[in-house]
């Protein structure tokens, strides 16, 4: 059976300017190689960033890393993938022999600038090394996998929270995609009851139509001991120092592309612990927001999510403040 095919990529030209690109992809694939048809990939705020041209690394650029799909061939070398495995995409090069990767912390590999695949995920196929490819468990949807890596990097905040150490109340700030999987995290696996704020409500209805029983609403003048920030902004930044308790923990998720915080003259009277959570930390992540997301992702959960077709990216994200959803995914299936 041939393997050749044609792919599309949408490619950022500049910002606020994708186009699509086609090329016939090789009939062989490289060894070590596996080729998938993508099937949905999240839009992450990262991209967003770079569609606003608040993130230069250069243009044109492939974007997408929040993508699944189906391997539809693989090269010499590969033994643990096969045609036709359902796989999700960590997007973080590990060579598994550095000092980083050796104490687990592959996201922070010394040759993670690598890039071994031949485009991101936003586009019909990728050709992609097999250390990057995950098989995913059996899902009521195949769309699922598009949220197993941004609830990777919500598990990797999770643990570098030390969650069992905090005695106070625990606030989310910022609820879209990220910000919305880490609630569902900390609901789905902890008994703790949850504030969540973002200065889109509907994202918080949306969340508490899910929960009704466990979702807070932060009152005026209340410091919580854990702040988990997600907004993207330095203003959710700001914010969060503004609602610390005095020896608190606030765990930074945010991306500060377009403009950077700074931090308060009088944070330091409060002596908070401040973590920046970079990536998705440990590979481990990847293992068990797959299985989280297999065992407690419902039907219902799906109302957090907005989907649109690879042909409409462009107005995907010209409007994206404008999508009444927590999470956009964009797909190549029939909507």
């Amino acid at each position: 059976m041939s393997n050749q095919c044609v792919n599309t990529v949408a490619v950022l030209l500049e910002p606020g300017k994708f186009s699509f690109a086609s090329h016939q992809l090789e009939e062989d694939i490289l060894p070590g190689y596996v080729r998938i048809k993508i099937s949905y990939c999240g839009v992450c705020g990262t991209d967003k960033s770079f569609y606003l041209g608040h993130r230069n690394e250069g243009y044109p650029i492939s974007l997408g890393h929040e993508h699944c799909g189906v391997i539809k061939a693989i090269g010499a070398g590969v033994i643990n993938l096969q045609a036709g495995c359902q796989v999700v995409i960590d997007p973080n090069f590990r060579c598994g022999q550095c000092h980083f990767c050796r104490q687990k912390k592959g996201h922070l590999c010394i040759n993670g600038g690598e890039q071994h695949y031949s485009n991101r995920g936003f586009a019909g196929y990728i050709d992609i090394h097999h250390s990057y490819v995950h098989k995913l468990p059996a899902y009521r949807n195949d769309h699922i996998g598009a949220l197993v890596e941004p609830l990777s990097v919500a598990l990797h905040a999770l643990a570098l929270s030390n969650l069992s150490d905090r005695k106070g109340e625990i606030l989310v700030l910022g609820c879209g995609g990220l910000g919305t999987l880490l609630a569902f995290a900390l609901l789905e696996t902890t008994a703790a009851d949850l504030y969540i704020h973002d200065h889109n409500e509907f994202k918080t209805d949306h969340i508490r139509s899910l929960y009704p029983d466990r979702i807070r609403t932060p009152k005026a003048g209340q410091r919580f001991d854990l702040i988990f920030e997600a907004t993207g902004a330095a203003g959710g930044f700001m914010l969060a120092c503004d609602l610390l308790e005095k020896c608190s923990r606030l765990m930074l998720l945010s991306r500060y592309h377009a403009d950077e915080p700074f931090i308060p003259e009088r944070l330091p009277w409060k002596q908070p612990e401040i973590t920046l959570c970079h990536l998705n930390g440990d590979i481990i992540n990847m293992t068990d927001a797959a299985l989280l997301l297999a065992d407690n992702w419902s039907a219902q959960h799906d109302n957090l999510l907005s989907f649109h077709s690879f042909e409409d990216i462009n107005n995907v994200f010209a409007n994206y403040g404008k999508i009444k959803s927590n999470k956009k995914i964009i797909t190549h299936e029939q909507l």
